[in-house]
């Protein structure tokens, strides 16, 4: 393991880029941090973001490093030192920015890199204002770098009085390229930074959580971060991924294989939107009732939030039509159901949400859908006709015992729990109940629909006679 970068008191210290891990511990009061490419990938997605604020052509040069296109955006934004001071203002929350401005992108990339702060290159000027440099901000291989050295060239004055054909003898046109760039003549184009397709946020904690409610603050800001970057670009996202490192103690379980490194414990909390949000606080109610109802096993030591990006919906209600509940709402309000009677019943069916036909032949077939769609036939009105002679059955789960008295072959008289009354019309039977795709194959369903007066008021029920028992039960109730 060899020293990838330092800091300005770790290089007083002694420690210098390419070092071992052993040589770098012999330094006095040294910190070594383990690089994590993740994190990296995130703090360079936060500079980029950065970058689209102000202009739409941004280029990810290297890690640290963004160059903005700022052409034609003076009228809007005003003059360089300007725009410089707005970037920094933006950008400075969470970075400590070094910002360079010229006619090239280049010679603002070596502006950045090699003063602080604010550098502002008029055209003409770009010569003189970086003859000052070291030849060590310029992009080049050590061996280059250590030649140049022993030549005594040190800075970008030297450099760009050396004369060309001798340079380019002994360095090549790599060696003419770096004079040009101290010159400031290379002009060339920029290779813009595609829009990511996944939006992380994530943050390793000093010390393990173990509480659900000091984590929410946690949420609360990676949240709002992602709404911010998907409010920038006009995006929003009905898909958020949550990854929970827990806290490992491998000395407090000991395994024959506890030599061989084990991976970290996962939590991991996959969040469904029926349509697209750039709330965060519809997002952090949503994953503090999922984590309510399934909590990690172990306290949190790291946390990453991936969302997916999808373009903003926007719909426009008729105004015949009813008035729906607001979606992010409603799902809220679906999340707490759930929290109360539970996901799923023991069929494996939903318990909250709303129910649908399945396409099946199997009897009282029917699923929970977790997202309502309301399709353009439910939301158009239904004719006089078709209201006036379309009967709804109203299940009974699980179906009522009932004692019948039978006369002449039909159903003459009822009773089950709360009515007890005679059959005023009948019709039946129907046989149901042979499944010929199972291994069912008798018709042991005698059913009957039935008209009853109750207390005066008329009521059609659905009953059927198990043929097997000879036990009859109540269905259910047409509307």
């Amino acid at each position: 393991m060899k020293v990838l970068a330092c800091n300005g008191p770790a290089r007083k210290a002694g420690v210098r880029t390419g070092m071992s891990k052993i040589q770098a511990e012999a330094c006095p009061g040294i910190i070594l941090r383990k690089r994590v490419s993740a994190d990296e990938e995130i703090v360079q997605q936060k500079l980029i973001d950065c970058g689209f604020k102000f202009a739409s052509r941004v280029e990810s040069t290297c890690p640290g490093t963004i160059i903005v296109d700022l052409e034609g955006t003076e009228r809007l934004l005003g003059r360089p030192q300007e725009i410089a001071e707005k970037i920094e203002n933006e950008c400075g929350t969470s970075f400590d920015v070094s910002i360079g401005m010229a006619a090239n992108p280049d010679t603002a990339f070596l502006a950045a890199r090699g003063f602080a702060g604010i550098t502002v290159i008029a055209p003409g000027e770009e010569r003189s204002r970086l003859a000052s440099l070291p030849v060590s901000v310029l992009p080049a291989d050590i061996e280059i770098l250590e030649t140049l050295e022993s030549w005594g060239v040190r800075n970008f004055k030297v450099l760009s009085a050396l004369p060309p054909i001798p340079l380019s003898a002994r360095l090549g046109q790599r060696g003419l390229h770096l004079q040009q760039l101290a010159l400031g003549k290379i002009n060339r184009e920029l290779f813009p930074a595609e829009p990511p397709q996944v939006f992380r946020e994530g943050i390793e904690l000093e010390e393990a959580v173990e509480l659900l409610e000091p984590l929410g603050f946690v949420f609360n800001r990676l949240l709002e971060q992602l709404c911010q970057r998907f409010v920038a670009r006009s995006l929003a996202t009905d898909h958020v991924l949550v990854d929970l490192i827990l806290e490992d103690h491998p000395d407090q379980q000991l395994h024959a294989d506890s030599l061989t490194p084990q991976p970290a414990p996962l939590h991991q909390t996959r969040l469904k939107l029926p349509v697209p949000t750039q709330d965060a606080k519809v997002l952090l109610k949503l994953l503090q009732l999922d984590l309510a109802a399934h909590p990690p096993q172990a306290a949190v030591k790291k946390i990453t939030i991936e969302a997916c990006p999808v373009r903003l919906r926007t719909t426009q209600t008729g105004l015949f039509q009813p008035s729906a509940p607001e979606p992010a709402k409603l799902e809220i309000t679906l999340a707490r159901l759930r929290a109360v009677v539970g996901e799923k019943d023991q069929q494996g069916r939903e318990r909250v949400g709303f129910p649908a036909v399945m396409d099946t032949h199997r009897l009282d077939s029917f699923q929970v859908m977790p997202i309502f769609s309301l399709t353009r036939e439910c939301a158009t009105e239904m004719p006089r006709d078709k209201v006036a002679t379309t009967l709804t059955l109203r299940m009974f789960r699980p179906p009522l015992l009932a004692k019948v008295k039978v006369k002449d072959a039909a159903p003459f008289a009822i009773s089950f729990p709360g009515i007890r009354a005679r059959v005023t019309d009948v019709s039946g039977p129907w046989r149901s109940g042979c499944e010929w795709w199972s291994q069912v194959r008798e018709w042991n369903r005698e059913e009957w629909d039935i008209g009853l007066a109750t207390d005066g008021q008329p009521a059609v029920y659905r009953i059927f006679k198990d043929c097997g028992s000879g036990q009859w039960f109540v269905e259910g109730i047409y509307d």
